[in-house]
């Protein structure tokens, strides 16, 4: 018997250039579509984090005051528009500085034009606030960096009204985060009972 090999009849064919052409035009416009979304995406995390991180700050000062149970407590400061931390007050080693942290870049503070405004807000061992500079609440912290980070950062717009009185609830306080880019606002509500709101 002889050996029949079976070959089998393959067509090697393969996407022509017109296909090609046309799987890249698609793919051209789906990302032209898409990134404009992507960018605002990302912008919007950008400050949505930055409140966030912000209002952790003021929870850890809020915090920290509760748990020492001095009188001053301890106060959350914005030294100047980048960035901001808390100070731990009223112990016997004198001012306890926390890190100083840094919004985003991009993100800022929002200097406040009301009255009653400061750079920090002093929160007591019941968990409460009051806005230094206010007869009641004592004199507001008189260093809010140490000597070496007033050098290299605490710089812009230093000294600045951050805190406000928040228009909208009586009693409560507001801090204004603004994305430098594309103008979006976003807020931390400090309710009169100390209670921390991040704008949702």
């Amino acid at each position: 018997m002889a050996n029949v090999s079976l070959v089998t009849k393959r067509s090697d064919r393969g996407f022509s250039l017109v296909e090609m052409l046309i799987v890249v035009a698609i793919v051209a416009v789906l990302a032209a579509v898409a990134l404009p979304n992507i960018g605002q995406y990302v912008r919007n995390y950008r400050i949505k984090g930055a409140a966030q991180e912000v209002a952790g700050e003021l929870q850890t000062a809020r915090s920290r005051a509760f748990m020492s149970n001095t009188n001053a407590g301890g106060s959350f400061v914005v030294p100047d528009a980048d960035s901001y931390r808390f100070i731990q007050e009223d112990l016997s080693g004198g001012l306890e500085f926390g890190p100083l942290k840094e919004l985003p870049l991009g993100v800022r503070f929002v200097v406040a034009s009301a009255s009653n405004s400061g750079i920090s807000l002093r929160f007591n061992r019941l968990g409460g606030f009051c806005n230094p500079g206010v007869a009641s609440c004592g004199a507001p912290v008189a260093t809010t960096c140490t000597a070496d980070e007033s050098t290299a950062r605490c710089n812009r717009e230093e000294g600045s009204d951050f805190v406000a009185p928040d228009d909208t609830v009586a009693g409560g306080m507001v801090i204004t985060l603004l994305e430098e880019g594309t103008g979006l606002l976003r807020t931390v509500r400090i309710a009169p009972g100390g209670r921390v709101l991040p704008q949702p």
